[in-house]
């Protein structure tokens, strides 16, 4: 048995993709996983599985929500491990960065190969599937990424801030630890 985080993208956003969280968790406990946790109502979840790839698990989560919610979402499945190192990489250690600052994590499928890049408005690092986002001081809702992204301005992702991010893998601990 495995542990993995899933993050859906654009579920329940600007009244899109609507999906009821205990809905979903139903259904994916239906499916089979056990220790379903979701989190807030953008599609984030914690859960066990018996399938041993992360490409499995989100091949049978999207044909979850399908047959459930007659939607086509994708998915973004990390494995426990991979989860953990995605939290150990970011390149921004908390004491650098300020009270009215925002990190981001923007996830995609495969690995990226975005140059560390800064201007006034932020700077980003790509390691492996993620691009860590620093974004400045009052700048997140002018935040402009597609500029630093270049090829993979059209690339499929989904972006979660760091605190999100952080109570995932708080989540997945506790599905290790005893009760």
């Amino acid at each position: 048995m495995k542990n993995y985080v899933a993050l859906l993208r654009a579920v329940n956003v600007a009244g899109k993709n609507k999906i009821n969280m205990n809905e979903l968790k139903m259904a994916i406990q239906n499916a089979g996983f056990t220790n379903v946790k979701t989190y807030i109502q953008s599609g984030n979840l914690i859960l066990s599985s018996e399938l041993q790839r992360e490409e499995q698990v989100a091949n049978k989560l999207t044909e979850t929500i399908q047959n459930a919610f007659e939607l086509t979402i994708d998915v973004f499945v990390y494995e426990e491990v991979n989860y953990n190192e995605i939290i150990q990489n970011n390149p921004f250690p908390p004491e650098s960065i300020g009270e009215e600052e925002r990190w981001l994590a923007v996830f995609y499928k495969e690995n990226i190969h975005i140059p560390p890049q800064k201007n006034h408005q932020a700077e980003v690092v790509a390691i492996g599937r993620v691009l860590y986002v620093h974004v400045f001081s009052n700048q997140i809702h002018t935040l402009k990424l597609p500029i630093f992204l270049g090829e993979y301005k059209k690339t499929l992702s989904t972006s979660r801030n760091w605190r999100t991010t952080l109570k995932l893998q708080t989540f997945l601990q506790a599905i290790d630890s005893p009760e």
